[in-house]
């Protein structure tokens, strides 16, 4: 199973990253509270903005974060259907792994009062150097498993969540009944519920990646469809504007490009920014590979000699969409 354009599922998740709380077991966490005491009633983000805090200030947080943690893993209830799901993933094969702000002592507490087995890894927020919505935290976790973060789903109840997966190129599923103002632009699917999710990875349904859905609403899903079965040709002689003549190719759903074995010229650089300067003097197709996995996962690079037969795309990006417009048009 993987995530293919032009659309995507749970069900063909290769790896799954599940949050804790609220997602397998619930601990009814209030931390108003510390928010009032630290910060005052201050929306800060209680981890990040701890650096503000004198240190002893700091060491009283992290007492008081834990010691309501571990409160609400005494009290632990488990979420409707989470083992379900769970389940459903061990069953096809697919491995996962919790990544959790929480600290480690109340993850083992609440697994221990509700018998949950937990997985091999554990990620809290006692691991590492990084906690999400940091994306190192969910690319070290993937690193673990061995797991492509392109071909990765993480499940969680809360913002956060969908931030770690997008700034980490993964899928990302909510699964929260009530969405906060200001989360739709994070959000790429929402289940409403574990026990929505179970239902739809039993049925998938077709899901546009969020990096296609303006292609999507402009044109029409007949539109992604054509375009994801393209291949372009990457022009031979890197001319001023290629990077932004690549993104708006893969921006419009095209499903993978062909790059020719040539070198990506240091002198390129100035007139192509979005390139990473790593790529100076590196074949091209590694620097067309970097410049679109951060962007669009899921379109493939190749080898010209490999490719078959492509789509000759305009030269400037702004003529891409009508093109192919057109296109779609002569072929309907």
């Amino acid at each position: 199973m993987s995530f293919k354009l032009p659309f995507w599922s749970p069900s063909e998740a290769e790896a799954v990253l599940f949050d804790w709380d609220g997602v397998i077991v619930d601990t009814c966490l209030d931390f108003s509270g510390v928010r009032e005491k630290y910060y005052g009633r201050r929306k800060a983000m209680l981890l990040e903005d701890s650096v503000s805090l004198r240190p002893e200030e700091r060491e009283g947080l992290m007492r008081d974060l834990e010691d309501i943690e571990m409160a609400g893993a005494a009290a632990a209830k488990p979420v409707p259907d989470a083992s379900g799901v769970i389940a459903w993933f061990e069953r096809h094969g697919v491995p996962w792994a919790i990544v959790s702000r929480n600290c480690r002592k109340s993850i083992l507490k609440a697994a221990e009062t509700l018998s949950v087995t937990l997985p091999e890894i554990v990620r809290s927020r006692d691991d590492g150097d990084s906690v999400k919505p940091d994306p190192k935290a969910l690319a070290d976790t993937c690193r673990c498993m061995a797991a492509d973060p392109a071909q990765t789903l993480f499940i969680g109840d809360y913002v956060y969540d969908m931030m770690g997966a997008r700034r980490a190129g993964m899928r990302g599923v909510l699964v929260r009944k009530a969405i906060e103002p200001g989360w739709d632009e994070w959000l790429e699917f929402s289940c409403g519920s574990m026990s929505g999710l179970l239902k739809e990875l039993q049925t998938p349904g077709l899901i546009v990646p969020w990096e296609y859905k303006n292609a999507a609403a402009r044109n029409g899903i007949g539109f992604l469809r054509k375009t994801a079965a393209m291949t372009a040709l990457v022009p031979r002689e890197l001319r001023a504007g290629t990077d932004r003549w690549l993104l708006t190719a893969a921006s419009l759903g095209i499903g993978s490009f062909a790059v020719p074995d040539v070198e990506f010229p240091a002198t390129s650089w100035t007139e192509n920014p979005s390139f990473d300067l790593a790529c100076m003097g590196a074949p091209l197709i590694e620097a067309v590979k970097r410049l679109l996995r951060a962007r669009f996962p899921l379109a493939s690079v190749k080898p010209a000699g490999t490719a078959g037969r492509h789509v000759a795309l305009p030269p400037e990006p702004d003529g891409i969409e009508s093109f192919l417009l057109r296109a779609e048009a002569d072929d309907g």
